[in-house]
């Protein structure tokens, strides 16, 4: 794992198995592509964009699938991340 600190990040920046402190990530793009997950602490971010691909992509993709209310789903998507029910 490689570790930021102290810093400002800007343009294209890879998450996956990265650790971020004290980091203002200011119009950053933000790569996840479904590796270790990063962690962050006491991280702010200003006018930055997140981009899931690969196997992150991919899972999103999935549970966009899954969410209509056709599909009768629904309830078990937020029921992975109960944080999104409101």
């Amino acid at each position: 794992m490689a570790e930021f600190k102290d810093q400002t990040l800007t343009g294209a920046v890879t998450l996956d198995d990265n650790i971020f402190i004290n980091i203002d990530f200011n119009d950053a793009v933000l790569n996840y592509d479904g590796g270790v997950p990063p962690g962050f602490d006491n991280c702010r971010f200003n006018n930055a964009t997140f981009n899931l691909g690969g196997a992150a992509g991919n899972t999103i993709n999935f549970l966009r699938a899954m969410s209509p209310a056709a599909t009768n789903m629904r309830s078990v998507v937020l029921g992975l991340i109960p944080e999104l029910q409101g």
